[in-house]
Order: C-alpha cells, then structure tokens, then sequence
C-alpha cells in the first residue's frame, strides 16, 4: 500500500474512532430542570423513536431495533401491533406522514451487524392492509418529515459501504442529501421530484442527520456532527435555506452537546438532547428546548441522568399542538445506539410552551 493511501486510510480511521467515541458516557449537566422523570408518564415499558399522529391523539413507537412498530391512542392507552401480520425484516423506525400513513425505516434483508448503513424506506398504509411498500431508497440515519404535507429529507452514504464495512463508517464516508414528495399512483406510494440538496456540507459539519423543516418548508433543521479545536468531536444545531441559501448555526458551543430530534409546531422552538461534552463521548442526557435564533435560549425540560443509574432519556419528539414531548428511556451504555426501553409522555410548563 503506498504511503498516500495510508496516509488517507489511517486519517478516515481516526474521523471513524472519533464518531463511535461519541457514542459513550460522560458527566452530566448540574443545573436543575423543569420536570423530572416522577412528572411524567410511563406510556409504555418497552419501545423506543416515538412519533405523534398528525392529530395528536396517538404515538407510533418501535417495540425494539428490528422488531415490530406499535401505535398507542393516547386517549384509552390501546396498544394497536403494526406490523405483526405483514412480512418485514423488522423496523428501525416509524414516522407519520401528513397523510395519516407511515414512513417506516426497515431493511430489505434480515439484519446483520453492519444492516444500519443499507436500510430503506417504506410506506405503510394506516390501516395495514398493503404491508410495506418500498420506496426504493436507501437512507442513514434519520428523516424530516413535513407536517404540512408528504415532503422528506433523507441522507445517504454514497457510494454505499460495502457488506464487512462497520456501519459507522457511514458517518466518514461521503454522502449526498436529497428531498422529494411522496406520491401515490393506483394506491401505490412512490417519491416525485427528487432532488439533491446542500451538495456542500457546511465547513462545521462532516455529517448531517436532517430532523425536521421549519418557515414553510423553506428551511432543514438538522443535526451537525464535527469537530471543534481543542474539544474533539461535536454536535449542534444548525439549519439551511432551501433548495440552496444560506446556514445558520442556533447552538454550537465548546463543552455543550445538542443533537436537535423534535420541533414546534410553529417552528420556534425545538427539543434537543442535551449534556455536558468534556470529552470525545455522548453525556447522559437531558431534554432541552432550544429556541431556533442564533444564540437563543437553551431550556431544560426534563432532567434525565439519575446518579448511580445508565439509563438516560433521548429521542424528544413535540406533540401538533406544542403542549406534549414523548420521548423513550434508554441505557446509556446499550450496544443498540439509539435504541429504547420505554416511552414517557410529559405536559410542558405553562412558560415552556410556544408563545402565541
């Protein structure tokens, strides 16, 4: 091998060992929260990536990475199996889409261990009768779904890691981020006008995982994974003009960790994992509110690190009418990243809410 090649290979390493380092524990945040984990309520004791209904009235949640996806109606607590009676490899994840069906993230094959990097998107109608219907791309990580109609951003690793290739590779490698409509002709779901977008990452990010949209769909809230001199690894909050203007960074700061997963239905605000980042490894988390103007207000919501425990709370989703978050309890050091173990429901303080 020359010397150049592996110059390149041992730096791609290095990018690597970075991103996975930030999958591991550290100290959390001192200061006290709005709520605690004795404010909320346990809607479920196993599931994880909860989702709210258009209308508010239901949570859609994975049972577990590569299982089975649940919808709960929030009124009478009815747990309703998705994908019990259909064929599938398991869901990863499962979103609503304006329409009332699901965007469902599952993959093609039975799953091996690196699976995470080939996953695919599916739609599944709301009452389950068509099973899942391919849309026929791949995706890594997460998409933004619009709440105003059937619009998504997605990344993909391109070109695609090879079958042996760690999965966490994907977040060194280049990618290319697209967004489309999904459509329907003859009942069956396929995306329309696709398109690339943002064909050059901002000089803060080497990876973005798209969240959600915001100012009619003329903005992509994202999460922003780099590195700051002297910290190690990053991971803040920025959003970009579409198709192609400009970035802003809403919260980038040295020692602070923010990975924004949920926003307002009017787009001012937005949840946010959030911890102390003292060195290359995810903090136990909190919840936060994160008001989307460059150095807007940063808010706990719910305190979730808990002294002597590993479990943390993640994956804050806010409900169409900006009252509710759901999110999932998860253990901090789970080899299933991103994975839960029970999804929580919490009523906002009156001065948390969107101001009207």
């Amino acid at each position: 091998m020359g010397k150049l090649k592996m110059a390149r290979t041992r730096s791609l390493l290095r990018t690597c060992l970075i991103l996975i380092a930030a999958t591991l524990p550290v100290a959390a945040h001192a200061d006290q929260p709005a709520l605690g984990l004795d404010d909320v309520v346990a809607l479920s004791e196993f599931g994880g990536r909860p989702a709210f209904s258009p209308d508010g009235k239901r949570v859609a949640f994975v049972g577990r990475t590569y299982g089975d996806a649940f919808e709960m109606d929030l009124a009478t607590r009815k747990l309703r199996n998705l994908t019990a009676r259909i064929p599938h490899h398991g869901v990863v994840r499962i979103q609503y889409l304006p329409s009332g069906d699901f965007l469902v993230t599952a993959p093609r094959v039975s799953p091996g261990a690196n699976t995470r990097a080939h996953l695919e998107m599916w739609v599944l109608d709301h009452a389950g009768e068509r099973g899942l219907q391919p849309l026929g791309e791949q995706v890594f990580e997460g998409i933004a779904v619009s709440r105003r109609r059937d619009l998504i951003a997605w990344t993909v690793i391109e070109p695609e890691l090879k079958p042996a290739d760690a999965w966490q590779m994907g977040f060194a490698r280049p990618t290319r981020r697209y967004l489309a409509e999904i459509t329907y002709r003859g009942g069956v779901p396929l995306l329309a006008n696709k398109r690339e977008i943002m064909s050059q990452l901002p000089s803060e990010c080497l990876f973005i995982e798209p969240q959600d949209f915001r100012d009619g769909d003329h903005e992509l809230v994202y999460s922003c994974m780099g590195r700051m001199s002297g910290v190690g690894p990053s991971i803040s909050v920025m959003g970009t003009r579409l198709p192609a203007g400009q970035s802003t960074v809403y919260f980038r700061r040295p020692g602070e960790y923010a990975e924004v997963e949920g926003i307002a239905p009017g787009g001012e605000w937005a949840t946010v994992e959030c911890g102390v980042q003292d060195k290359a490894a995810l903090p136990p988390l909190d919840i936060c509110r994160l008001d989307l103007r460059p150095g807007g207000a940063l808010t706990r919501l719910v305190h979730g690190a808990q002294p002597g425990l590993a479990q943390d709370i993640s994956n804050p989703v806010v409900s169409p009418d900006g009252k509710w978050i759901a999110f999932q309890r998860s253990v901090r050091d789970d080899p299933d990243i991103g994975g839960g173990n029970g999804i929580f429901l919490a009523r906002l303080p009156a001065d948390n809410r969107p101001s009207r």
